[in-house]
């Protein structure tokens, strides 16, 4: 079985996390660019009904982040993680691992 690893950090820790994916054998990945807020931020927030001023919010008060994803072999993924939690010791991070029971790919 595969796992479907997800990492979201801060723009600035964006190389190391790349780094320690190829240290680890990782040659496979891709990356989004999110605004998120952190749910301290989030507790108290309220936004208006209206669609345009609830997205001026969000965009006015969100941190800009990056999330890399990469799939491996499910005997792969607790090394992974922990090399990753190894590299990242100190700062802001978050993984999220999730089973994959199909991967379809169509190429050129």
């Amino acid at each position: 079985m595969k796992t479907m690893v997800k990492i979201f950090v801060d723009h600035e820790h964006l190389v190391r996390v790349i780094n320690t994916l190829t240290e680890l054998g990782i040659t496979g990945f891709y990356l989004v660019e999110y605004q998120g807020m952190a749910p301290s931020s989030w507790k108290a927030f309220r936004l208006s009904e209206k669609p345009d001023l609830a997205l001026k919010a969000i965009r006015d008060h969100s941190e800009p982040g990056v999330m890399v994803n990469t799939v491996v072999g499910s005997d792969k993924c607790q090394k992974l993680i922990a090399g990753l939690e190894e590299a990242l010791k100190g700062i802001r991070f978050t993984i999220i691992g999730h089973k994959v029971t199909s991967i379809k790919v169509k190429g050129d």
